[in-house]
């Protein structure tokens, strides 16, 4: 097997592992759309439908114009401004307010992480990477590359604040797009891509 099939292997392999973290919370399947509205809510069910239908069309459209931007040249404050000008573009001609998909996603992402913090796949993720870093099978190179990806993760996750800090609405919210969300955010850049509107 050549390097590069290995390595594109491997990360498919981590990936795998990112998204069981996910799926290993079981959080009960299909959302019920008739249950009730749970009290202290700062976001609804149907900003977390919309986000999760949006952010990746706003992510492929910044992707587009980084390439094109890399492409004449570039800086980091240069990309910056592409990123966030590309996003408030793509945000509100989808219909979103001034600023509001982009604080409800970091919002939801924090939210996300607070649910995964220790959990059974919290702790399952910490031991295999500690595992994984023993691997004699896999080069040094290839190893600290995957072992960043997983503890940039890790750390997240760790940083999140405790569940008990969110609102109790917002976490019932969460808990019923728990899945969806994971999934929209494991899952870009692996899918086919989307079409625009």
């Amino acid at each position: 097997m050549n390097k590069g099939r290995f390595v594109f292997l491997l990360s498919l392999s981590i990936t795998t592992i990112v998204v069981a973290v996910g799926i290993g919370l079981n959080w009960g399947g299909s959302i019920d759309k008739t249950a009730s509205i749970p009290s202290q809510t700062t976001f609804t069910a149907a900003e977390v439908r919309k986000i999760i239908d949006d952010w990746p069309i706003a992510m492929l459209e910044v992707d587009r114009a980084l390439t094109e931007y890399r492409a004449i040249g570039t800086s980091n404050s240069g990309e910056t401004m592409v990123r966030t000008g590309t996003q408030t573009r793509v945000f509100r001609r989808l219909g979103w307010p001034e600023g509001r998909a982009e604080y409800l996603i970091s919002y939801l992402y924090m939210l996300r992480n607070a649910l995964l913090k220790n959990t059974d796949q919290h702790r399952a993720l910490v031991y295999f990477t500690e595992h994984y870093k023993r691997n004699q099978a896999v080069s040094e190179e290839i190893k600290a590359s995957q072992i960043e990806q997983i503890s940039v993760f890790l750390k997240q996750i760790n940083e999140a604040p405790e569940i008990s800090e969110f609102p109790p609405g917002d976490v019932e919210l969460m808990t019923r797009y728990f899945q969806s969300f994971h999934d929209m955010l494991v899952g870009y850049g692996n899918q086919p891509p989307i079409m625009q509107r």
